[in-house]
């Protein structure tokens, strides 16, 4: 037969085994939260840019438009235009379009 265990232990036991699940929960909660959406590719960028403005990119550079990771653009038209296309780097999305007047 099984002896008993003592009031105290059974204390003891409920307040390591409660203090010890909250950690590693609250720990997996912090990381889901720290996770930051995955960057495109330059090159898929690139082919988003291409896709408004057909021609040559002349230029392309990673920078930060207003507290948003953009890729830049610079392209050259069939035309000799030149047009300078952001694409969001988080989303992919089209943020801007301009043609450049030299």
């Amino acid at each position: 037969m099984k002896k008993p265990i003592g009031w105290t232990t059974a204390v003891a036991l409920a307040s390591v085994l409660g203090t010890a699940m909250p950690a590693p929960l609250h720990a997996e909660k912090a990381q889901a939260t720290d996770v930051k959406p995955m960057r495109i590719t330059e090159e898929q960028a690139k082919q988003i840019a291409l896709q408004q403005i057909k021609g040559r990119v002349l230029h392309s550079e990673l920078d930060t438009e207003n507290g948003v990771l953009v890729y830049e653009f610079i392209i050259l038209t069939d035309q000799n235009q030149v047009y300078e296309v952001e694409v969001n780097a988080e989303t992919g999305k089209v943020m801007k379009v301009e043609r450049e007047d030299f």
